[in-house]
């Protein structure tokens, strides 16, 4: 996470400007003295930085004639949301919210993370909780996909990563939610691309205790 505080610092105010002129557009269609202009700096620091975004994955970039046509990548999209989430912990806002998705069958990727011991003892530790051996799956509805991003990019609460002998198991980020009145937690690989599926981990057997079939419209609810 230290590279994306850094990108966050050096390239958030260009991301910025890129989105407000963007609007709802799948890109912005500009040239680079016009960038520079919108962005109060030189044209050369302008390109130059622009093309510094092109290269850590923060914008793609197509060139056309005199303009260029940028867009913004899930990796650029993280650090946006990313300020968003800290202002809104320093501000104190937001500190409630609720999601609305459809269940729907996993791969069995949750699996994964309740099996291994070292996640089970922080689990425990930090969550206050020993899961069931897996996950329910929701697939968040279009409306709430941009609450789910900016849940995503809180702090959240670390569980930490370990190494075995044979491989690294990457650390985990965990939020505190509910189910009707159950509690659970929301978890996510620390370092991962967004996806419109959220794992849900609960003390209990979500299917079975709240009575849940795949297709079922259910409400996530976070208390910050």
């Amino acid at each position: 996470m230290e590279k994306i505080d850094k990108l966050n610092e050096k390239y958030y105010h260009i991301l910025k400007v890129i989105a407000q002129k963007k609007g709802d557009e799948k890109h912005l269609r500009i040239t680079s003295g016009e960038l520079a202009s919108l962005t109060g700096m030189s044209q050369q620091n302008a390109s130059r930085i622009i093309l510094e975004m092109g290269n850590e994955g923060i914008i793609d970039r197509k060139i056309s004639g005199r303009h260029q046509d940028i867009s913004i990548t899930e990796t650029g999209l993280d650090i946006l949301y990313g300020e968003f989430a800290e202002l809104s912990q320093i501000l104190g806002t937001g500190k409630s919210t609720s999601i609305s998705g459809i269940v729907q069958s996993g791969l069995g990727e949750g699996r994964y993370y309740v099996a291994k011991k070292p996640y089970l003892v922080q689990f425990s530790e930090k969550l206050e909780m020993i899961p069931y051996p897996g996950t329910l799956n929701v697939k968040v509805d279009n409306s709430d996909e941009k609450t789910l991003r900016h849940i995503r990019a809180r702090k959240g609460i670390l569980i930490e990563g370990f190494s075995s002998d044979d491989r690294t198991y990457g650390a985990v980020k965990a939020f505190r939610c509910s189910i009707k009145g159950v509690a659970c937690a929301l978890i996510f690989p620390y370092r991962s691309i967004y996806r419109d599926v959220m794992e849900i981990i609960s003390h209990i057997y979500l299917r079975e205790t709240l009575n849940l079939k795949d297709g079922d419209s259910i409400e996530i609810k976070f208390d910050f």
